[in-house]
């Protein structure tokens, strides 16, 4: 039998899930829950919840009810992905990867706009957002691929499979289009190809083209002036719509378009600078208040936090969601088995992401790309994203622990 084929056939997927123990479904396993993890987990959902009552002083207070709904509404998924063998879960990843792309295509041509991008799929009265979800699938799909082909990953064909399995979704998710969701994967896909393995040599080949390519774009970009952005102009390998092609532009020239494209950022800089070092208080936030800083219940949380709150509960903030990042990474290496080690890495990745590139969009450092705080900000199906990682980091059996006695 072929190497493709011992990847792709069927009836090796269905024995493993015979193999993977007597019971698929199991309440024993909930005794994997790490407290500390799900005390982190609680801290920062109810700050959440905190700080969307505040950004929800303006409104009908609608935001702050859904996002206490979605937590409680999420609780069970959590338990019951824990109690399931994970090793059942990995081994239907293809089919949730095929089914994943699908929904991808859906999209493209039947999604509901949003902001200019075509994101979401009606189902009954909400709206659901395959691309959020198919970060989870993608870490799902690179643990059952390293887990099939093992030692080959050191192959320079194998490790070049890899990025076209992440790189349909890329491709999908970027013409929706959402830039910063697509730019997700790719953390994933190179740290879980470290863990797996691969071969340094091919590893920092990919990282050295990916900063030329990353230089490329920057001269590109920056060669246009913000009428011939407007006007719909961009480089041929770079079809973003004109309000994130600005978005770039503005981040390497901020003064270009303070009221259009730099609104945003420069609005954000004001909110968190105006917070000076106690903050103004809880519901005293003017910026956010007086609605000079857009989406401050969404990309922008921190920003109202900062303000309300200042600098020293801003770090702290930032403390916990590193303790919550390192509690992750201290259950991937306690983890038995190396899918278990990739699934959790790859989780975790997931949350590294999105909460530095989220703040660091706040100050100013990187340009704006849409980006939700892991359970701060408004959005449904990134909080179940969260949720469900937090679930699959559980369902992992690992060594006994000692640190913290976790």
């Amino acid at each position: 039998m072929s190497s493709i084929e011992n990847i792709t056939h069927p009836p090796k997927i269905q024995f493993e899930i015979e193999d993977s123990g007597i019971h698929i479904i199991n309440w024993r396993r909930l005794n994997r829950i790490d407290p500390i993890l799900f005390l982190l987990m609680l801290i920062l959902v109810v700050i959440g919840w905190v700080n969307m009552y505040s950004a929800s002083q303006n409104e009908d207070y609608s935001y702050f009810v859904k996002h206490v709904s979605i937590f409680f509404i999420s609780l069970p998924i959590l338990f019951f992905i824990t109690m399931i063998d994970y090793r059942i879960i990995i081994a239907f990843a293809p089919l949730f990867y095929s089914f994943s792309i699908l929904l991808l295509v859906v999209v493209l041509f039947f999604g509901v706009q949003a902001k200019g991008s075509e994101r979401w799929i009606p189902v009954g009265p909400i709206r659901f957002q395959p691309s959020e979800i198919n970060k989870i699938i993608i870490v799902l799909t690179l643990t059952w691929y390293f887990g099939k082909i093992g030692d080959n990953i050191k192959k320079l064909h194998w490790y070049i499979l890899t990025f076209i399995i992440s790189g349909v979704p890329i491709i999908l998710i970027f013409l929706q289009p959402n830039l910063g969701t697509a730019m997700c994967i790719i953390p994933i896909t190179m740290i879980m190809l470290w863990i797996a393995g691969c071969k340094v040599w091919h590893w920092l080949a990919t990282i050295l083209a990916g900063v030329i390519l990353m230089g490329f774009v920057f001269f590109e970009v920056n060669s246009l002036t913000p009428e011939q952005i407007q006007a719909g102009e961009h480089p041929d390998f770079l079809p973003l719509k004109p309000h994130q092609l600005m978005r770039i532009y503005t981040f390497f020239n901020p003064e270009a378009d303070i009221q259009g494209g730099g609104w945003q950022t420069y609005q954000s800089r004001i909110t968190i600078g105006s917070g000076g070092i106690n903050g103004k208080g809880f519901r005293q936030g003017t910026q956010t208040r007086l609605k000079y800083l857009p989406e401050h219940h969404t990309d922008f949380i921190f920003s109202l936090f900062a303000e309300e709150h200042g600098f020293y509960k801003s770090a702290l903030l930032i403390v916990l969601y590193g303790l919550f990042l390192l509690r992750c990474l201290h259950l991937a290496i306690n983890a038995t088995e190396l899918k278990g080690k990739l699934l959790i890495t790859g989780i975790t990745i997931i949350f590294l992401f999105h909460i530095f590139i989220n703040i660091a969009i706040t100050m100013g450092i990187l340009p704006v790309t849409g980006l939700p705080l892991p359970f701060l900000s408004w959005g449904r199906s990134f909080y179940l994203t969260c949720i469900t990682g937090i679930g699959l980091i559980y369902s992992v059996p690992r060594e006994k622990s000692y640190l913290f006695s976790g």
